[in-house]
């Protein structure tokens, strides 16, 4: 036979070979993997990876857990794939929610392993349930199925779990203003405050936050060394579903604990007109407290994760508590009905005034307007330095706070301070026979080095 009849031969028998061999179906990649190689996860904590990268294998592909190890013995660990209880949000808390049975309408019930795998995509989800499974590193083995058959994948994905911390301060500042402003701000340094949280986890599911002076004195909220500040939120707006309590030396937060849910809960809360979405809190330090003479603004923004009572304590390592130096002076006056604007002169004893301020009537002339200020004291406390009617003095409104003339002012208090008197009147026509009212007016001083303050309190009658 010729050579190339040979070959011709050769050539059709292997066409006729491939022609009979069955075609390979699908492909199935050694190498499937995750876009990260070590998922960090905090425990008590919700996430997921995005789908497993199939790396060209043919779809559908469906994922399933083999089983979870620990890394370092590569003993199975079943814990991960006992259903756990844990609640989620079943939609936003926000500025609108203040009462448990709202909060209720929003936070539900859910049970889960502490992971599971997306059959179709492969993602990894991780649920709450990780809370009660010890910190570590874990690995992951999975089994990849498609129309090419099935594979086994070691050690697929590792995942750090975190111990999970009772409570975090994401951030802290305080700030230092004059009394009755809010300009001319000066920061504090870091290194002049700390700001820390102790958590007892068998006590009451309680918030308490404290604010302590260089010493580690206490002040003292319930006789108003501590405020909250009008325009800003303070912890009871993210936390008002129980009544805060006001002790000697704390804020007290009863709390609601949701396993799985940071708290505050609230997404929103909402003082005045604004809204709020960062969670800080915000307080102030009354002056007349500290012997730098200024309030203390302190912002504090704090999560907690744990059960238990968390204690946030706000040191001031630069600033000792002192005691207010008031002396208040208290005279009741009655004024006609149908006075029109005729005002009351009320005169004050100058003696005990210069006595108390530690200085001549001269040098309080002197000095008001500069390191004294005359203010009017609000319902809440506050005090504004603002001369609503012939300075120094105010209209007022029937709770005593500053006012402008015109609608709503009921009463005007003029300090005269060349006659060491008053003049007190009214908004014409306005007020009636019977009707009272409580004017606080002051003198502050402020010596750079502590607070000095006369305090007029006018009980009025109209008759």
């Amino acid at each position: 036979m010729k050579q190339k009849h040979v070959w011709y031969l050769c050539i059709a028998f292997f066409a006729m070979y491939q022609g009979c061999k069955p075609d390979q179906i699908g492909f199935l990649n050694d190498n499937l993997r995750y876009g990260v190689s070590t998922l960090q996860v905090v425990q008590g904590t919700a996430t997921s990876t995005n789908p497993i990268i199939a790396n060209g294998s043919s779809t559908p592909m469906t994922v399933e857990l083999v089983e979870i190890r620990n890394r370092a013995t590569g003993a199975v660990v079943p814990d991960f794939l006992v259903p756990q209880e844990f609640n989620v949000y079943l939609g936003q808390v926000g500025e609108d929610v203040t009462t448990l049975e709202q909060l209720s309408q929003r936070i539900g019930k859910k049970t889960a392993p502490a992971i599971s795998i997306n059959g179709l995509g492969g993602a990894a989800v991780i649920s709450p349930a990780t809370e009660g499974i010890p910190a570590g590193l874990y690995t992951v083995d999975l089994k990849a199925t498609n129309i090419a058959g099935s594979k086994l994948y070691k050690e697929a994905l590792d995942i750090n779990l975190v111990k999970m911390k009772p409570d975090s301060v994401f951030a802290a500042s305080a700030t230092t203003t004059a009394v009755g402003s809010e300009s001319n701000a000066v920061n504090l340094r870091n290194q002049d405050f700390t700001v820390s949280i102790e958590h007892k986890e068998s006590a009451e599911n309680k918030i308490i936050y404290m604010w302590l002076d260089k010493d580690g004195k206490p002040f003292n909220p319930k006789k108003g060394e501590i405020m909250r500040r009008a325009t800003l939120p303070s912890f009871a707006d993210w936390s008002p579903f129980y009544a805060a309590e006001m002790t000697d030396t704390a804020i007290v937060h009863p709390y609601p604990y949701y396993k799985g849910i940071v708290y505050p809960v609230k997404t929103v809360t909402r003082v005045g007109t604004t809204n709020y979405t960062d969670f800080a809190s915000y307080y102030r330090v009354v002056a007349d407290y500290t012997d730098l003479g200024r309030n203390i603004n302190t912002a504090t923004t704090a999560r907690f994760y744990k059960p238990g009572t968390h204690i946030v304590r706000f040191k001031l390592k630069t600033v000792k508590h002192t005691g207010p130096k008031i002396t208040t002076i208290t005279k009741d006056v009655v004024l006609p009905e149908g006075a029109g604007y005729a005002a009351t002169r009320v005169a004050m004893d100058r003696a005990m005034v210069e006595q108390a301020l530690g200085m001549s009537s001269a040098e309080i002339a002197s000095r008001l307007g500069t390191s004294i200020t005359f203010y009017a004291i609000q319902a809440d406390g506050s005090r504004d330095s603002r001369s609503t009617a012939a300075a120094p003095g105010q209209w007022l409104d029937k709770d005593g706070n500053t006012i402008s003339w015109g609608d709503g002012a009921r009463l005007f208090s003029e300090f005269k301070m060349a006659d060491m008197a008053f003049d007190i009147g009214q908004f014409p026509d306005r007020n009636f026979a019977g009707d009272k009212f409580v004017i606080r007016q002051s003198l502050l001083y402020d010596s750079g080095s502590g607070i000095v303050e006369v305090v007029f309190v006018f009980n009025v009658r109209v008759q």
